[in-house]
């Protein structure tokens, strides 16, 4: 599936594809899929349709994304959609390929990790299984670089965070996109995907380093609750005990078929619980304290109602930041913007994010 995304209309170029049926009260106006011409543009502006989601073709990048971090997630979304399309398929898969697509997510993260970090749950319309594969690459990458892991290993949890659910594409996807609560029998398949996914990066990497291992151990628990061996803590490597740590997070700041999404501070409250029993206590403290944070740069919104920017984060409570008030409670944009420190403010929180 391609990424898809929102944009105001003045942006539209002729040649772009449709990705949602476009409704004028309850008349189509035009179908998903229609390849816009110029008059169709200048039809939807008569009608006062201000934006339409389009299908984000590598074309069209320079006028979908005015940042450059964005272009960058685009583009390795297609190269990672790629990747699980074509396991999907059976289709060859060499090393060297999976391997210079994790190296550009290396060379972002350790170059620029705040922008990075801004873009992991990227708004739009997309494939699940893809952006989650790539943002766990990403949340892994810096916890990497955190760490200060040697070359090998940050490589070796590159790849294996990036392939951690390439077992999914063997898997029906009426169970993976089921909204409902899976059968015992559905729930078994999907416990398979670990093992499937170890057996398709033994095809690509060998035997002769620890991908395999990371991504067959990473929904292990350390109380023995996990699968697919029931490893307890000593037994589990501790890179899939890092991974199994973002992919919790991921999954819980991401919107499924079956839940909403929650926020950095939510997420990282249901880690803190996981903390000591199923997860690594050291590893989710330093993950919290690197990921489930309020990048700067972020677009929020207040219990005031008020809309505000994140623009640096407190060391001691990085689920508190430092913010700069946009607007009044009504949305009204302010004259004179001004700082708040949300550490020294508890009454007032964080409800929601925009990308």
């Amino acid at each position: 599936m391609k990424l898809s995304i929102k944009i105001a209309l003045d942006k539209i170029r002729p040649g772009m594809i449709v990705a949602d049926n476009i409704f004028y009260k309850e008349d189509l106006l035009l179908a998903k899929g229609t390849i816009i011409k110029s008059n169709y543009i200048d039809y939807l502006r008569r009608k006062d349709i201000n934006n339409i989601t389009v299908v984000a073709e590598k074309t069209y990048y320079d006028t979908l994304f005015d940042n450059p971090a964005e272009k960058f997630y685009a583009e390795t979304y297609e190269k990672v959609a790629y990747i699980l399309e074509s396991a999907k398929n059976d289709l060859p898969l060499s090393s060297s390929s999976i391997f210079s697509v994790v190296e550009t997510i290396l060379e972002a993260v350790f170059s620029k990790k705040d922008s990075v970090l801004l873009l992991a749950g990227f708004s739009g319309k997309f494939d699940y299984l893809t952006v989650h594969s790539l943002d766990v690459c990403i949340y892994c990458s810096i916890i990497a670089k955190t760490l200060n892991l040697s070359y090998e290993r940050t490589v070796n949890l590159g790849l294996a965070s990036l392939l951690h659910d390439i077992g999914k594409t063997k898997i029906d996807d009426k169970i993976l996109s089921k909204k409902g609560v899976l059968t015992p029998l559905e729930l078994e398949e999907i416990k398979k995907h670990p093992h499937l996914g170890s057996e398709i990066i033994k095809k690509i990497f060998g035997y002769t380093n620890n991908i395999f291992r990371i991504v067959l151990q990473h929904h292990e628990r350390c109380d023995g609750s996990g699968y697919p061996m029931g490893l307890t803590r000593d037994k589990i490597y501790d890179l899939s005990k890092l991974l199994a740590i973002a992919d919790i997070y991921d999954a819980l700041t991401s919107d499924r078929p079956y839940h909403k999404k929650i926020l950095p501070h939510e997420a990282a409250e249901y880690l803190l619980a996981m903390s000591g029993s199923q997860i690594d206590a050291r590893l989710a403290d330093i993950f919290i304290k690197n990921i489930a944070v309020y990048p700067k740069g972020c677009q929020i919104l207040l219990n005031t109602n008020q809309i505000a920017t994140v623009i640096d984060s407190n060391k001691n409570m990085p689920l508190r930041p430092i913010i700069k008030i946009m607007t009044d409670c009504k949305g009204t944009p302010l004259l004179h913007h001004y700082k708040v420190n949300l550490e020294s403010n508890p009454s007032i929180f964080i409800t929601q994010i925009f990308n």
